[in-house]
């Protein structure tokens, strides 16, 4: 072996004490960001009032002098402009139904200034629950004729509430339970040792496309991050910084989006068939590859074994989605209408988030999380021991191919 077990162990322990670490300060963030998502003090519910506008110090702006012309203009002649003398007109009876009940006006004691409080039928009408309404328009754009929408507002909740917020959870929770997993756990050591002796795993081909496709992907995360939360990131810094990184934000997500879809493409070609799901899969799956345990043996598996099965059709059929929906965005109102592209925006928005997670579990397993696992996937050998040990069926089929050969 080339690493005596006294050196590995030490490597080792330093493994999980850095795991407890990074646990602690995502134990933290997650705390954070649970506040941030309960504190209401940015939650995306849309306000139903009728009133008027208010200015920064929450004062209505002229509030005295629009609503006294509108009483003005309510009251009757006799009382608010010349008119032949008349009776005074009983005050209505107001009912319980009214649009406020704040004191706006000089004469609070005036029913009959009053009364425009209560709701008459066409306003009733209004300040029904929403419904999808459309008009009549001259401006040539797209929907310019659609009034109101309900469905805006569930996508602005998702969008601002549940992407931004449960997607952050989502991701600093994952990256928790594995920065945990190995701090108890510790790396998932080759129980032989290393032997010196390697077998290729990875072509040239598989491996430089496996790396445009990472590097595209992490770009376009990135960007994607930047586009989505940018004003919460780079809004402390200054104007100038939120714009800079807005622009290169934007165009990057555009320009590494081919390259994804490319490698997602050969990708899917030169892997599906060896990615089909097996029996085999089930019984490496119940018992979570052997990973909970130094002392359970690594069930036995082919050249990818189901865990790597699922990240492999995470990233084909997340990625196709992805694809789908950022072209449709890229390109609004050519196939889709506006409800389609609100359903785009989401869908692109749900699948990016969990599409990071899941990668950055794939991210550990094939750094710290495993020993000799990186090597497979840079330069395309891995040791003999880690093979035998992980995917021995293929192992296996390796030395029969190559018999008499040595490895």
């Amino acid at each position: 072996m080339s690493d005596s077990s006294e050196d590995r162990g030490k490597r080792f322990i330093r493994y999980r004490v850095w795991g407890g670490i990074v646990a602690g300060l995502l134990a933290i963030a997650l705390v954070w960001q649970g506040f941030e998502l309960f504190d209401d003090d940015s939650r995306t519910v849309p306000e139903v009032r009728w009133g008027v506008a208010q200015d920064q110090d929450g004062v209505g702006i002229m509030v005295n002098k629009s609503l006294a012309d509108r009483t003005n203009f309510q009251k009757e002649r006799f009382v608010s402009g010349p008119s032949p003398d008349s009776n005074e007109p009983r005050p209505s009876v107001l009912n319980d139904r009214v649009l406020f009940t704040e004191t706006t006006i000089d004469e609070p004691s005036d029913l009959l200034t009053r009364t425009w409080q209560i709701p008459d039928e066409n306003t009733l009408d209004m300040m029904q629950p929403a419904r999808r309404v459309i008009g009549t328009s001259s401006l040539p754009y797209v929907n310019a004729n659609l009034l109101q929408r309900p469905f805006a507002r569930d996508w602005r909740l998702v969008i601002a509430d549940f992407t931004t917020h449960l997607g952050a959870i989502s991701i600093l929770g994952f990256s928790f339970l594995l920065a945990l997993f190995l701090a108890v756990r510790g790396r998932v050591p080759i129980s032989e040792g290393k032997s010196g002796r390697t077998v290729k795993r990875f072509s040239v081909l598989e491996r430089a496309n496996h790396w445009m496709t990472a590097l595209s992907f992490i770009m376009l995360a990135l960007t994607g991050i930047v586009l989505s939360v940018g004003v919460t990131l780079f809004q402390p810094f200054g104007d100038r910084v939120l714009g800079l990184a807005g622009w290169i934000s934007t165009w990057g997500h555009t320009i590494f989006a081919p390259s994804f879809a490319l490698g997602i493409l050969v990708m899917a070609v030169l892997w599906l068939r060896q990615n089909l799901p097996t029996r085999l899969d089930l019984h490496w799956l119940a018992r979570f590859g052997g990973f909970l345990s130094s002392q359970d043996s690594t069930p036995s598996a082919r050249r990818f074994n189901a865990g790597q099965k699922l990240i492999f059709w995470s990233a084909i059929l997340g990625g196709l989605i992805m694809v789908a929906t950022g072209v449709s965005l890229l390109f609004p109102f050519y196939w889709l209408d506006l409800t389609g592209m609100s359903w785009a925006m989401m869908i692109h928005a749900v699948i990016g988030v969990l599409l990071i997670a899941i990668f950055i579990g794939h991210i550990y397993i094939g750094t710290v999380g495993m020993e000799g696992g990186f090597w497979a996937m840079w330069d395309g050998d891995v040791d003999v021991n880690w093979a035998a040990e992980h995917h021995d069926l293929w192992f296996q089929e390796i030395k029969n191919e190559d018999r008499g050969q040595p490895l």
